[in-house]
């Protein structure tokens, strides 16, 4: 098996064209997976089990779309989520279970066990290439995405190519624009309204969409706070100046980001407490917390931000 090893580098996986091509047999193959050596993520293509096993959710959907990718013919490229696993995009809340390509050319629009291949008449400006990969460019990679994921999500994807500069909002609006015959229309507005490239992270994306759900308040977004000699004391995630509330999101990642060398986690909880405490002196004012857990309507974070903005929304 070492042999196949060498073929997966790149990718994870391997195709079987490949592993024939070396002399590697279908039986050798098929002993592979009923021995539990050898994971077959679709027809034609396989992952060693221990990386497969190795790898997170949207890791394995891009190793099955770059597969389907490979194991296509004709001009093709990733488009939809795909195009979003590629370009290393957050797919909260996305069903991951269809692979999505697009005929460069042409093709004929089909579904298949697992796969969806688009074909819309788009013009070549639409594809650029990824590496080695054909894909959707971000700006149609996200209008094609929010055809077929949930508000929430858009909201997830559409802010981090939105802060990762991959995209703008006037490009968005005019590809919309464009495609106003198209059943989803109304989708597209609601999610391309809610998108705001200066939140940080999926989960203050999702934050967002929740105080729109509840119908409460917009929240000003990486609000600084000075005292009142103007020194930066916090840059808060969220806040509602006018009611001298602020927001802070904390998640996993975030603390990841904010670790220094030699730091623990328990180091930047301290560090966070401190932070929000100076908040408090400054401004007199409520700092909200939420975490993962926290990200629902009923939640305590949730219960006592309605109460303090609820007559506002």
């Amino acid at each position: 098996m070492d042999e196949l090893r060498l073929l997966a580098t790149t990718r994870h996986y391997f195709l079987r064209r490949d592993a024939l091509r070396i002399g590697v047999s279908d039986e050798v193959l098929h002993r592979g997976v009923k021995r539990g050596r050898l994971a077959r993520i679709r027809q034609g293509a396989y992952c060693h089990l221990d990386i497969w096993r190795g790898l997170d959710e949207g890791d394995r959907f891009l190793a099955r779309s770059l597969a389907a990718y490979d194991l296509t013919d004709g001009d093709i490229a990733l488009s939809h989520t795909s195009a979003l696993a590629r370009l290393g995009c957050p797919l909260h809340g996305v069903s991951l279970d269809r692979v999505h390509l697009t005929f460069r050319g042409a093709g004929t629009a089909r579904l298949e066990a697992g796969t969806s291949r688009h074909f819309n008449g788009s013009p070549p400006a639409v594809f650029t290439r990824l590496d080695d990969v054909w894909t959707t460019t971000p700006s149609w990679t996200a209008i094609g995405a929010m055809t077929v994921m949930p508000v929430e999500s858009c909201v997830v994807a559409g802010d981090w190519l939105l802060h990762h500069d991959l995209t703008t909002a006037e490009e968005l609006w005019d590809l919309k624009t464009g495609l106003n015959h198209h059943p989803k229309t109304r989708h597209l507005e609601v999610a391309l309204r809610l998108l705001d490239g200066k939140s940080e992270s999926p989960g203050e994306s999702r934050c967002r969409y929740l105080f729109w759900l509840l119908g409460l308040p917009c929240p000003k977004l990486q609000w600084p706070i000075r005292d009142r000699n103007g020194t930066l004391i916090a840059v808060t995630d969220f806040a509602w100046p006018e009611h001298n509330t602020y927001g802070e999101f904390d998640g996993k990642i975030k603390y990841g980001r904010l670790l220094k060398p030699g730091q623990e986690p328990g180091d930047v909880v301290f560090d966070e407490k401190r932070r929000e405490d100076a908040i408090r002196r400054v401004t007199s004012g409520t700092v909200v917390r939420w975490t993962w857990q926290d990200i629902g309507p009923y939640s305590e974070p949730v219960r006592q931000l309605r109460g303090i903005l609820g007559p506002a929304a």
